[in-house]
């Protein structure tokens, strides 16, 4: 299960228990047994239950006098809803970022990274539905489909299934595709290619058309920062040319100096989450493998002749929601 089922059982536990806690001592102190601690009472608060405790005071008529409870409680209540609404709106107001690469092949992109089996606001057709309209050419899947701690295969499928209908789209691993059970990397892998979806495994497709063509490259994430790039690039240039533009698909924006030594012309990428949380002055403040106040987060970052597109993605992982720091499918003009 994801955070916020947890939290909605944490959430419904709290508030039951709280309930039964002032209902139990009033009916303790009306029997004269021995009660329950006021701190304790307030505690259910605290911890996420002032909906409880708060109908508990109600309809008990209990610890309506005191003005620890009647102010504490709905201080609490006011608090979580108010919580409630913010992480809701931070984590599924999905918003679509426009970047111009300035290159003249005429390709519409949308990136789609770090899904992590999300489903904004519980609707599992929302992705698709944005990127239908967006009108792409091709579709880019950067990693982390799925999530390795709260797993759900057929969820990632579907998504990716409705995104191949739309038009052609490639797919690379990423770090979390790695740590699934050898079972669910093959059922997905499968899965992926019986759904539509071009699985870039360092390997490449030549594209365009026109005398607009150009390598679009799929790297493995445990091959980002090996010669496999390198390897790939030679074998593209002995049979189409040094000057046919390379679009390398990559997971992780960290290895951005072998992305760019290798010469490719635009990198596609993702797993910083953009930081995860961004505080004031647009500063992102941790994204894996690059630890604190990381340097590639989000936007395009240009590194000599390189373009890297980093993704903010959509989903979370280990750090269940984000803060300033919306969801987004990014569209590129190439």
């Amino acid at each position: 299960m994801q955070f916020w089922h947890w939290a909605i059982i944490w959430y419904v536990v709290m508030n039951l228990a709280g309930f039964i806690a002032y209902a139990a001592d009033k009916s303790f102190a009306r029997n004269g047994k021995r009660r329950i601690m006021e701190r304790d009472l307030i505690l259910f608060a605290v911890l996420g239950g002032p909906l409880g405790c708060l109908l508990g005071m109600i309809l008990c008529h209990h610890k309506t006098r005191k003005k620890k409870f009647t102010v504490t409680v709905p201080l609490f209540l006011v608090w979580y809803i108010f919580l409630t609404i913010f992480l809701t709106y931070q984590n599924n107001n999905l918003v679509i970022t426009n970047y111009d690469l300035d290159t003249d092949l005429g390709v519409r992109v949308v990136e789609i990274s770090d899904l992590h089996n999300m489903q904004v606001m519980w609707d599992k057709d929302r992705i698709s539905r944005e990127t239908r309209e967006l009108d792409p050419d091709i579709i880019v899947l950067t990693g982390d489909l799925v999530d390795s701690i709260h797993t759900d295969i057929d969820s990632a499928l579907y998504t990716a299934g409705e995104l191949a209908k739309i038009t052609d789209t490639y797919y690379v691993t990423g770090n979390h595709e790695y740590r699934l059970s050898q079972d669910d990397y093959f059922r997905l892998m499968d899965g992926l290619a019986s759904v539509g979806v071009k699985v870039l495994s360092n390997s490449y497709e030549i594209l365009g058309e026109g005398g607009k063509e150009y390598a679009l490259i799929g790297l493995e994430d445990y091959s980002l920062e090996d010669p496999t790039l390198s390897i790939i690039m030679s074998e593209i240039r002995s049979t189409k040319g040094a000057d046919i533009p390379a679009v390398v698909l990559a997971h992780e924006p960290q290895y951005i100096e072998n992305y760019a030594s290798c010469g490719a012309d635009i990198v596609f990428t993702g797993h910083a989450h953009g930081g995860q949380v961004v505080l004031p002055g647009d500063k992102p403040l941790v994204a894996p493998d690059q630890g604190l106040f990381p340097q590639y987060a989000n936007g395009v970052v240009n590194f000599g002749d390189t373009k890297m597109v980093i993704s903010r993605g959509l989903g979370n992982s280990a750090i269940p929601f984000r803060i300033n720091n919306f969801p987004e499918i990014v569209v590129c003009e190439m």
